[in-house]
């Protein structure tokens, strides 16, 4: 796997806000202090830019006019929205000095990131020889029973673990939405992940074999950052900079990290 300057760029934005938190975040004493906003502010900026170059990424495929081009752009659109719904969350923070509402604006962001991811690892699964493992019997076997490995895995992490199992059905129409709508994308996303690994595993070689599989990494970790941002929400323990942004950031460079190694021009 070779890097290119999009890469280069990510690993050094990376490497500086984890020394940030390492350095500022936990070393400090207040959760309110502006240490823990900034570094939320930097997962803006990590989503903005990996979304951005995985865009221009998508160009060397030719956009929509291959199946590697449609994965890399839509799952770089779908990194650019989760970016701009931080970017609204931390509009609360910093400029209006306000607990962000749930639902809000930001949601718009955090919930389109999941449709648009999904669209990219289908087209990305295409890309990588996952149909031919349906033709044998252990490929259906995993097109069954991975559903619902990841179906037990988000029940328990989402529901029994994070939601203490107990769900409560109140607020406005949206909100409701929105509580059924974030563990299902979670699910659809660990699902598609281990899909795209299983069916993908055998066929997969060259260049593009790590930089498919730290791509699929990267959603893993997405979906234990929103594990722990959901048990820690539910707690009560959650503060800006707290070990869930922390999460958010790793899977969003991984992710970022996974989708320009798939640059053609590499």
């Amino acid at each position: 796997m070779r890097f290119n300057k999009y890469i280069y760029f990510l690993l050094g934005f990376f490497v500086s806000s984890f020394i940030y938190y390492i350095a500022g975040v936990q070393a400090s004493g207040p959760k309110d202090l502006p240490f823990f906003l900034m570094f939320s502010v930097s997962n803006c900026v990590l989503a903005l830019i990996g979304g951005f170059t995985g865009l221009l990424v998508s160009r060397h495929w030719g956009g929509f006019k291959s199946a590697v081009g449609k994965a890399v752009l839509f799952m770089s659109l779908g990194t650019t929205s989760w970016g701009l719904g931080n970017v609204v969350w931390s509009f609360y923070n910093f400029v209006l000095h306000l607990e962000v509402p749930y639902p809000s604006l930001a949601d718009l962001g955090f919930a389109g990131a999941v449709p648009l991811w999904a669209i990219g690892m289908y087209y990305l699964s295409q890309a990588t020889g996952a149909k031919f493992s349906l033709r044998r019997l252990r490929g259906r076997v995993l097109l069954i029973v991975l559903p619902i490995i990841a179906a037990i895995a988000s029940y328990y992490f989402l529901f029994v673990i994070a939601r203490n199992s107990s769900f409560e059905v109140e607020g406005g129409l949206l909100k409701i939405f929105l509580d059924f709508y974030y563990p299902i994308g979670d699910w659809v996303i660990l699902t598609l992940s281990f899909l795209l690994f299983g069916l993908s595993f055998k066929y997969l070689g060259g260049k593009f074999k790590w930089p498919v599989f730290i791509t699929i990494l990267g959603f893993i970790v997405m979906f234990l950052a929103d594990f722990s941002f959901s048990y820690t929400t539910t707690v009560g323990t959650y503060y800006n900079g707290n070990i869930s942004d922390l999460l958010f950031a790793i899977a969003l460079f991984v992710i970022s990290f996974g989708i320009n190694g798939l640059d053609a021009k590499t």
